[in-house]
């Protein structure tokens, strides 16, 4: 039974010094409990009647310290319980008449701990003078003084004591003493001392280092000697040096207490003096001797500059380094100079970047929110897959990270995990399809963004192939539940493009408008005027319905596509100059373009709409209760329409239905109508029914854009049952 314990003893002591120091205390403190328990049981049962059944417990006590001990050296709490067990041992021996018992416990204590002593008040004056008598022979006495004190004193290489002291009990032997202070040449002497024969040693110590004293203006200057910092200064300088301080150039009452920088060696040093929003001074340092030394005083000069900072939107909140700093727009003031991250951040997204600051700088950024993308990483289809996981992680990201409309950040994959598993969710549970429900990702998208600050997702899968070198890109905007997906050959850059250009373009919610709706014709020279738009810059401008354009900026006009395109290489508010023809009279005017909302196109393949999600919602995020947030609802309806989320797409146009504005046009009745739409897809009949008959009010509101077809009659028929 004894085996084991006997070849881990072994294996121990066939270790390194180093490594048995590590294993000792391990075994130390796993031992300690049990050691301090024995501990209180022993000193319980020498206190009581029968004192010398004690004897088995100390007995133990020593055993098993011993054996630690001889595995290394005690921790001062391990040594003080054997010295203890040692002193009761004896004592329960010298009560039960066995004095060389007695003795030989009271030996193997003073040989642990020299300096030990037996309480007089606690201890029978018996076994006090039996202990001296027997310290006597044993223990000797040793002084040591130094100049300069507060010297180490260490007897084979075991500390001793701080000089100067008084003679200390030492065990009778032969020793080498070593004295050291930092700063002096440490110095060892071979002493011997003999039982009840104190020894006294004086040292000089030859001093070997310099030491300077510095003072700066300001306080809490930061000294770096040779790339090393050794201290920052502090507190305020003493009156009787203000004289002093001023002769050298420096306010005394800004300048700091005398900082002492000890221990420098002999020869050349380079100094360096630095504090945040200060110049850093830099000096070189000649140390001709081991002596002390007033280094010339030094004054640091303010290095600050200023930040202007403005945001679109505005009102996000700037973070500097990770500190508040107010909401946008903002002059921040004093900022120091050097190297900053700044963050300006807003619920629709966040601006990040890295910035230089130079002295007496005043610079102005304006900051575009951007949503952020998080790229939550690869997961393959199967198990074949998993080993090209990491390679395709490595190489998508580069790539990926291109992406210029939004912020590209990748997750650290513990926090990914930590997040996912909160919510009981695997990565791959996340990409939309066949066995992933479309509550789940849509609950689990939208706390993932809150957690992450981030507005949309990519989520990179390796299908099941033979070769495994592509990847499908599944782009999510946070709530949605259908992604885009996209593949590429992920160890091919210019397989990426097509994605890239995707990701960065933006669908046109406005666009140039004049009001003016025409018909193509062969029957006229030019594109008759059918319909003229109530309030629009054509009704303001005057043309007449029937009338005949054509020309326009002086270019003719044969069809609609004519005036189309003359429209929209302008920008609202240009001008825009017309020929037309009533009847064989011409006229010219000129009209002033306004602009028109545009519906997202319901199933464009050149849009990512999950990508169109994430800018309208920054949109609706951004402008709160404006109409450009009005109008990115009405569109987040449509997005939702073309994944087939009528759910989602009730919710956005009933709040549009409120938010946008009554007047002609893509308007309240626009919702109404879509709205219509949505509960019909749902199965409510009898609601779609209402919400038809209440868009077939709006009897100037359109579809598409301002110009698009009316909205009126298709909700008539619609409510009527029509299709």
């Amino acid at each position: 039974m004894r085996r084991p314990k006997a070849l881990a003893l072994a294996v121990l002591l066939a270790l390194p010094p180093a490594a048995r120091s590590l294993a000792q205390s391990a075994a130390e403190v796993q031992e300690m409990p049990a050691l301090q328990e024995l501990m209180a049981a022993a000193l319980n049962e020498f206190s009581g009647a029968q004192q010398s059944r004690s004897i088995v417990q100390w007995d133990e006590l020593v055993t098993r310290l011993e054996a630690l001990r001889r595995q290394a050296p005690l921790s001062p709490r391990a040594k003080d319980l054997l010295v203890q067990a040692y002193e009761y041992r004896a004592r329960a021996y010298y009560g039960t008449g066995l004095q060389d018992k007695a003795a030989e416990n009271f030996r193997a204590l003073i040989q642990l701990q020299p300096q030990h002593a037996l309480s007089k008040e606690r201890v029978s004056p018996k076994v006090v003078d039996f202990f001296n008598n027997l310290k006597k022979d044993l223990v000797g006495f040793l002084a040591v003084q130094s100049k300069p004190a507060g010297a180490k004193v260490s007897l084979n290489g075991e500390f001793l004591s701080l000089t100067d002291f008084f003679p200390l009990e030492v065990l009778a032997g032969s020793y080498q003493v070593e004295i050291t202070r930092e700063g002096y040449k440490t110095e060892t002497r071979d002493v011997t001392i003999a039982p009840k024969v104190t020894e006294t040693l004086e040292v000089d110590l030859m001093r070997t280092l310099a030491r300077f004293a510095f003072v700066t203006e300001p306080a809490g200057v930061e000294i770096w000697m040779d790339g090393e910092l050794r201290g920052t200064t502090s507190g305020t300088l003493a009156p009787d040096q203000h004289e002093a301080a001023r002769a050298a150039g420096l306010e005394p009452t800004r300048a700091s207490a005398r900082f002492e920088l000890p221990n420098v060696t002999l020869g050349a040093h380079q100094l360096e003096f630095r504090r945040k929003c200060y110049e850093t001074v830099k000096r070189g340092l000649e140390v001709p001797e081991p002596a002390d030394f007033d280094a010339p005083p030094v004054k640091l000069q303010d290095s600050v500059g200023s930040l202007q900072l403005s945001s679109d939107p505005p009102g996000a909140l700037i973070f500097l380094d990770g500190e508040a700093m107010g909401q946008t727009p903002r002059e921040l003031e004093r900022v120091c100079s050097g190297k900053h991250r700044l963050e300006v951040k807003h619920a629709s997204g966040k601006f990040v970047q890295d910035l230089t600051i130079a002295r007496n700088e005043s610079l102005s950024l304006d900051c575009p929110i951007r949503p952020s993308l998080a790229f939550l990483g690869v997961v393959a289809a199967s198990a074949a897959g998993e080993r090209l996981v990491k390679e395709a992680e490595e190489r998508l990201v580069p790539d990926l990270a291109k992406i210029k409309t939004l912020n590209f950040l990748t997750v650290p994959r513990e926090l990914l995990d930590r997040l996912l598993e909160s919510e009981r969710v695997s990565l791959k549970g996340l990409i939309p399809g066949p066995g992933n429900e479309p509550d789940t990702i849509r609950r689990v998208t939208e706390k993932l963004a809150a957690a992450l600050e981030v507005q949309g997702f990519l989520i990179a899968l390796l299908p099941e192939e033979r070769l495994q070198r592509t990847a499908q890109l599944h782009l999510l905007a946070a709530g949605n539940t259908v992604s885009d997906p996209t593949s590429v050959t992920f160890s091919e850059s210019a397989s990426y493009l097509r994605f890239l250009s995707a990701v960065d373009q933006k669908a046109t919610a406005y666009r140039p408008w004049s009001g003016l709706i025409t018909v193509d014709t062969l029957l006229h020279d030019g594109v008759p005027v059918l319909r003229i738009v109530p309030g629009s810059p054509a009704a303001a401008a005057g043309v007449k319905v029937g009338e005949v354009l054509y020309a326009a900026d002086g270019q003719p006009v044969k069809r609609t596509a004519d005036l189309l395109r003359a429209i929209e290489t302008k920008k609202p508010g240009d001008r825009l100059a017309l020929q037309l023809r009533a009847g064989a009279a011409p006229r010219a005017l000129e009209l002033q373009l306004g602009v028109t909302p545009q519906e997202v196109p319901l199933n464009d393949p050149a849009l990512l709409y999950n990508k169109v999600m994430i800018d309208l919602r920054q949109q609706v995020d951004g402008y709160p209760g404006t109409e450009t947030a009005a109008f990115a609802r009405f569109n987040l309806g449509i997005c939702a329409m073309h994944f087939g989320d009528f759910a989602a797409a009730h919710e956005h146009f009933l709040k549009a239905k409120v938010e946008l504005p009554n007047r002609p046009g893509l308007s309240q009745g626009s919702a109404a109508y879509y709205l219509g739409v949505a509960l019909e897809r749902l199965g409510y009949k009898r609601e779609a029914a209402e919400a038809y008959k209440t868009a077939s009010a709006y009897k100037e509101a359109t579809l598409f854009n301002n110009d698009g077809p009316a909205v009126a009659p298709l909700a008539e028929r619609r409510a009527g049952g029509g299709s």
